[in-house]
């Protein structure tokens, strides 16, 4: 009986040590999530309906959802770049004298020079993606807005 009490006393003793020792240990840190990083793909797939939409508002005179939408592809713009640095299908900075274009037809409320400037953006995404080697894909001025007559949207292009 004495040795079975001296072993659980040893065995309770050893439990308390081990417990102290594993309070005094610091969780390993997590490790570090990688965030989200969009596909080039994803971003140029944005920047064309940004593209479409915002040739939609500015033909119907919404400037403010026209700002908006040029503002975004701005962003794009910018974020392809950042994302994909060593990637020359990345670099859309031919698309920004253009883009200054737009912007100032916006600002002024222009429709003519906003038709005009638009065309200008277009043809530099045309161009980037000749110079990026997927001069298949195309973009052009719109015909129809399949987001005005989706059954889905419930986005006003008038502004009213």
């Amino acid at each position: 009986m004495v040795t079975l009490r001296h072993v659980a006393i040893v065995v309770a003793a050893c439990a308390a040590t081990s417990l102290a020792a594993l309070a005094d240990e610091k969780p390993a840190p997590a490790p570090a999530q990688q965030g989200y990083t969009p596909r080039l793909n994803s971003l140029m797939i944005l920047t064309q309906l940004g593209h479409f939409k915002l040739w939609y508002a500015g033909a119907v005179g919404n400037w403010p959802l026209a700002n908006y939408e040029l503002t975004q592809i701005r962003a794009n713009i910018v974020d392809a770049k950042r994302l994909y640095p060593n990637n020359s299908k990345s670099d859309m900075s031919a698309m920004n004298p253009a883009a200054e274009d737009l912007g100032k037809a916006i600002k002024a409320k222009d429709s003519a020079r906003f038709v005009q400037s638009f065309a200008k953006l277009t043809n530099a995404c045309n161009n980037c993606h000749e110079a990026a080697g997927v001069g298949f894909i195309r973009i052009r001025v719109p015909r129809l807005s399949p987001i005005e007559t989706s059954p889905f949207s419930d986005e006003s292009f008038s502004g009213k």
